[in-house]
């Protein structure tokens, strides 16, 4: 399972492009995964280039969110839409193991789960053309919170949905992980690392006080041992915090 950890460039986000190459390659983060905006273009320019100089074993993506939100009004989605399809492409091109996909970002007056999931499934028939794994994440904390726990269990076996856990979400939603596994781990390919207060999503450390990360990870290594962990730790984290964590985790799940 140690070779099934990866970092998310999140914690890159206000570094530079030459930055983030000389950590990358210094600390030897052979695993990552990489946040796509086509909407940015000093992201997208900033993507190329560590791309283009960096060496890595595996890849992931994860889908736009910015300026992307799939629970969105009918006229936007079809622009929208273009835009997930070119990150579809960006993520083939690359080699990326899979792409993730929020089922919403702020809930709207007029949400609606069965538009939503119209959506969900022109995106997943997109991403099965293009032959590109989408795996739909939890999102959504307190009052921006679609899907319930209950809900988002059934969205997964009714749709037949593979999914990456958000470690973070679940905490600060109050979701049970032991309980969602019961029901979905055969779905699981993959979780998002870190935690919070248990209220904000803050990305912090796992290690944080609040919530017993060790205990957290040999569920995950109990249950899904195959999954994938991507730590998805915010930009004023203590990169010195990331490298240990690397090396606290790959301990614990060895």
């Amino acid at each position: 399972m140690k070779e099934n950890i990866f970092v998310s460039d999140l914690i890159f986000y206000n570094d530079t492009k030459e930055e983030t190459l000389d950590f990358i390659e210094t600390n030897r983060l052979e695993n990552m995964e990489f946040f796509l905006e086509p909407g940015d273009f000093n992201h997208t320019e900033k993507l190329k280039f560590i791309l283009k100089n960096a060496k890595f074993k595996a890849l992931s993506f994860h889908g736009p969110y910015r300026y992307f939100n799939i629970d969105c009004s009918n006229i936007l989605w079809e622009e929208l839409k273009l835009k997930f399809v070119e990150a579809l492409i960006c993520c083939k091109k690359n080699k990326g193991e899979f792409i993730v996909l929020h089922t919403n970002e702020a809930k709207r007056k007029d949400t609606s789960k069965k538009e939503i999931e119209k959506k969900l499934d022109e995106l997943l028939l997109l991403s099965n053309e293009i032959g590109v794994q989408i795996l739909v994440e939890n999102v959504g904390v307190g009052k921006n919170m679609i899907y319930s726990q209950k809900d988002f269990e059934k969205l997964v076996k009714e749709k037949q949905l593979k999914v990456l856990i958000d470690i973070g979400h679940l905490l600060a939603n109050k979701w049970s992980l032991e309980d969602l596994l019961k029901e979905i781990k055969e779905d699981v390919i993959a979780y998002h690392i870190h935690s919070n207060d248990g209220e904000k999503d803050l990305h912090e450390s796992i290690f944080n006080s609040t919530f017993d990360g060790e205990e957290i990870l040999k569920i995950i290594k109990s249950e899904t041992p195959d999954a994938k962990l991507v730590l998805e730790y915010s930009p004023i984290t203590d990169k010195n915090i990331l490298l240990k964590d690397l090396k606290r985790i790959k301990e614990i799940i060895a």
